[in-house]
């Protein structure tokens, strides 16, 4: 019998993989890393694993069985290890060039210390923290597919998947962890172990995905707005945005905190399956914030003159109707999974706006 377990095992511990992360990320191969990825790991899957499942009619491992033509795409009835290599290959080569260019993008421009902790819930009004329980959830349900595509069973795809979702979010954890700047984070890890929760728990007991985690950004422009301090000096909003946020697309829709929002997308006919609700159809609730221009406060240094821009930072909270893209219903199995992909993305549309204590609406929200 064919075991899954030892054939990732087999992965992870090959010459080119461990010769591929000793010589980019030394440290990520001593023993406080492997130990934390290992305890992490069996204490979720074991704390899980009592959870029971219920079926509905998206819980099928092919949900196209008799509606599309068999392709490779086809989810396979039983373990294929070659399929199981290609998955595991093709995520291990996306997770390594993203890691390597996030490494030389930022890291390596700071100095390398022992692994020690900081505590920085109170950072950024906690946007960050919702971009770890995101992308962690992310991890998971990706991980959780090539998994099924391979033919592993259902329970095993699952805790893989939320062990490889912490593993991948614990090698940023670990870069803050020896980053003289920073340290690791038990926030962010909690956040991570979270955004994989929201994708086991609810395959455990539902067997399907009633609620996403959905990510959206406004790509609002640099603003121009001139700020002045005490002694007449001059700078602009625009300056400090750039500096912390970024100037290229990629930089400002994962770190400008204000431009994004955070939706949690439910689906009502998934809890109301006898309602003619349209399948595809979701409400989601969104969190943001406005005027987060630093960690903890809007004060910035340029030269020798200290700024701060002075409209307060507020939280907001969002309700707008949303789309389940791989609900949608078709024939063609490379559709399908070109809408699971989608999946992430919240589609723009009107939205009322919770903040300051007052009510607002969005005739389009992106």
């Amino acid at each position: 019998m064919i075991d899954p377990y030892r054939i990732f095992w087999q992965f992870l511990t090959t010459s080119y993989t461990r010769f591929f992360f000793q010589k980019r990320f030394p440290f990520l191969l001593k023993s406080d890393f492997l130990t934390l990825s290992f305890l992490f790991f069996v204490f979720f899957a074991a704390t899980l694993g009592c959870l029971s499942a219920q079926s509905s009619g998206f819980t099928l491992r092919d949900p196209l069985v008799g509606v599309a033509k068999d392709t490779w795409l086809r989810p396979d009835s039983t373990f294929n290890t070659k399929r199981f290599y290609i998955a595991a290959g093709t995520g291990a080569t996306l997770y390594g060039t993203a890691s390597i260019g996030l490494y030389h993008a930022w890291y390596s421009n700071f100095d390398r210390v022992g692994l020690r902790s900081f505590d920085d819930w109170y950072e950024w009004n906690q946007m960050d923290k919702a971009g770890h329980l995101f992308t962690s959830y992310m991890f998971s349900r990706y991980a959780f597919a090539g998994l099924r595509w391979s033919g592993m069973k259902r329970p095993a795809a699952r805790y893989t998947a939320l062990g490889v979702a912490n593993l991948l979010q614990g090698t940023i954890e670990l870069m803050d962890g020896h980053s003289a700047g920073w340290g690791f984070s038990w926030s962010d890890f909690g956040a991570n172990v979270a955004g994989g929760l929201v994708f086991t728990v609810q395959d455990a007991i539902w067997h399907e995905q009633r609620i996403l985690l959905k990510l959206s950004n406004d790509l609002r422009a640099t603003p121009d707005i001139p700020v002045f301090n005490s002694s007449g000096a001059e700078s602009n909003l625009g300056y400090i945005v750039e500096e912390r946020f970024g100037t290229n697309f990629f930089e400002r829709y994962l770190k400008d905190y204000n431009a994004q929002t955070t939706w949690m997308s439910a689906n009502p006919r998934s809890f109301f399956p006898q309602s003619k609700i349209p399948v595809w159809l979701n409400v989601a609730v969104g969190y943001g914030v406005e005027n987060v221009y630093g960690a903890y406060g809007n004060i910035w240094r340029e030269g020798d003159e200290i700024f701060l821009y002075e409209p307060k930072r507020y939280r907001q909270v969002f309700l707008s109707p949303d789309i389940y893209f791989s609900r949608i219903p078709t024939k063609k199995r490379w559709i399908r999974l070109a809408l699971g992909i989608l999946d992430f993305v919240k589609v723009p549309a009107p939205a009322l706006e919770f903040s300051e204590g007052k009510l607002k609406g969005h005739w389009l929200m992106w």
